[in-house]
């Protein structure tokens, strides 16, 4: 197929119709969390709770920062307001929402079994409700099951979330001696998972390694960023992804210094270096895939030379978390190995020396109802704690090659490899089957390719 045809519509929709075909039967829409499940982590949050003298938790949530009141109530697809949790030492949680985006909450909490309350403080600020009955926080108070005398709260949400009109609610209401921010508490619970998360979880990788296998194929030159984003994006809904854990990645050409700009209108130029990212929300959970790739001819070698430095920290990083997990080492191990293998790294720059590239962050991190906002779980050179028993986590490995934007120094301005993978015990599998090397399968529906030798399924 020529280059012309590989660019419309029609080829577009063959990629989407075909792969989705492909992929639907491996999709287990039965795979939820149950309502069971959730009155284990309230439980589990409440023993906590207990052991630490607070009578209450609550966090906070919006369309962002939405993985509390996810793991708590089951709230995945929140919509225009803020909203809030409240979790008393017995008995379920009352979700705290406004009028419009508390329709959507309602439907959410009758399948985790928490409860919800109308609070005129939660709508949206320029806007009349008039036929909505809100309560205070009071009356929600009132219904709650607390023991007697001052309640002491413990707020789970990071202060880089919590809106200071949600904490000045508390604070008038129990005391501001009374409202403790204790964020870690439920950091580490929600980072120990339980079996049927890392099943959820595998379900989400299936989708993204099926996006991400059209967005190349898609990806050709005279193709619009957004025209490639829209083939993964399509075929995530198909799959039964509800929404993303961050915009569509696809930044070609100059753009790359973005390092993870969302994709544009910008037409892709034959022989531009792009990376792409996709993150399905697959009920409630996020799966993950990036790389750079290079559209209508593959990298040159001094491209390449980036690309494949990467590549090497990847399996380093990998080999180092197996190691981890058997033996059940600190974290910061891990660091340790990456930094090890980029001190000995010294790559070819434009201007024939050769240097030591860059990494833009740490090489491992936590997931679960957010892509990597849950807070706790990242790997940097000061965890010093053992992985928990069972963890879903990121590998997201890259280099760089500027330090100012318009000044290249590597031939490649920005190479990444992120994926997603578990750990049960002792054991640690990548989720993503697709290869390290994606280039061959570039404008190519047709492309067979070896599976990541890292890759197991989780059973």
């Amino acid at each position: 197929m020529s280059g012309e045809a590989l660019n419309t519509a029609d080829y577009r929709g063959e990629v989407v119709a075909r792969i989705v075909e492909e992929t639907y039967p491996q999709i287990d829409f039965s795979l939820t969390i149950t309502r069971d499940e959730y009155q284990e982590r309230w439980r589990r949050v409440q023993a906590a709770m207990k052991s630490a003298g607070f009578t209450l938790g609550y966090a906070c949530g919006s369309e962002l920062d939405r993985s509390d009141i996810a793991w708590l109530a089951g709230v995945y697809d929140p919509i225009v307001e803020r909203y809030g949790l409240l979790i008393p030492v017995t008995g379920p949680p009352m979700v705290l929402a406004g009028s419009e985006g508390g329709q959507v909450l309602k439907e959410a909490v009758a399948k985790s079994g928490a409860r919800i309350a109308l609070m005129a403080e939660f709508q949206m600020s320029d806007e009349e409700y008039r036929h909505t009955h809100f309560v205070s926080l009071d009356d929600v108070v009132a219904g709650l099951d607390l023991p007697e005398g001052p309640q002491k709260v413990a707020v789970f949400s990071n202060s880089e979330f919590l809106p200071l009109m949600q904490y000045q609610l508390l604070c008038d209401q129990f005391g501001e001696e009374n409202v403790v921010f204790a964020e870690e508490m439920l950091q580490r619970i929600k980072y120990e998972k339980s079996r049927k998360e890392l099943q959820i979880s595998q379900q989400a990788n299936i989708v993204v390694d099926a996006a991400f296998r059209g967005m190349l194929a898609a990806a050709v030159p005279g193709a619009r960023e957004t025209d490639v984003a829209g083939v993964g994006e399509f075929i995530m809904k198909q799959l039964g992804a509800h929404r993303l854990g961050f915009p569509t990645i696809v930044t070609s050409g100059e753009r790359n210094y973005t390092v993870i700009g969302p994709a544009t209108d910008k037409v892709m130029e034959e022989g531009e270096m792009v990376s792409m990212g996709v993150s399905p929300t697959w009920h409630g959970y996020h799966g993950i895939v990036r790389r750079t790739i290079r559209v209508g001819a593959d990298p040159t070698p001094q491209q390449r030379e980036l690309i494949e430095a990467v590549e090497g920290l990847y399996r380093v990083v990998i080999e180092a978390t197996q190691k981890a997990a058997a033996e059940n080492l600190p974290t910061n191990t891990i660091d340790q190995a990456g930094k090890a293998y980029l001190e000995g790294l010294k790559l070819q720059t434009m201007a024939g020396e050769r240097v030591a590239p860059k990494e833009p962050y740490t090489f491992l991190h936590n997931t679960g109802c957010t892509e990597c906002l849950e807070g706790f779980g990242a790997v940097t050179p000061h965890t010093e704690f053992p992985m928990a028993e069972r963890v879903t986590l990121m590998i997201d490995v890259a280099l760089i090659g500027f330090e100012e934007r318009g000044k290249p120094i590597f031939p490649t301005l920005y190479a990444v490899v992120e994926e997603s993978l578990w750990k049960d015990g002792g054991e640690v599998g990548v989720y993503n089957r697709l290869p390290l090397d994606v280039q061959p399968l570039v404008g190519n529906l047709e492309a067979e390719f070896e599976v990541n030798p890292y890759h197991r399924l989780y059973r």
